[in-house]
């Protein structure tokens, strides 16, 4: 039986990349939020910083969040923002 993921994705670009991030994620969002193994997939803009946000992510098994990993639309956003982060940190999580 497969077991449910949650991901937690904390992205802080640099700032001069921050508006370009925030618009290479709105692509991102609405073609994962199409996968089949995708429960869940939330924008939070940080309260912190201008340039900081907070993907939560859930996913219905391992398997699928692997599958989202090599679609096109997440391969094209890794290559396209890479250098853009000052820090960035992923965390996957199962329930307890």
């Amino acid at each position: 039986m497969p077991v449910p993921i949650t991901v937690i994705a904390e992205l802080e670009a640099r700032p001069e990349f921050g508006a370009e991030l925030s618009f290479a994620l709105a692509p991102l969002i609405a073609a994962t939020l199409q996968e089949a193994g995708c429960l869940r997939y939330q924008l939070h803009q940080s309260l912190d910083t201008p340039h900081g946000w907070m993907l939560h992510e859930e996913w219905v098994s391992e398997e699928a969040l692997n599958a989202h990993q090599q679609t096109p639309h997440f391969i094209a956003f890794v290559a396209q923002t890479r250098g853009w982060f000052a820090r960035s940190q992923v965390r996957r999580y199962h329930f307890a």
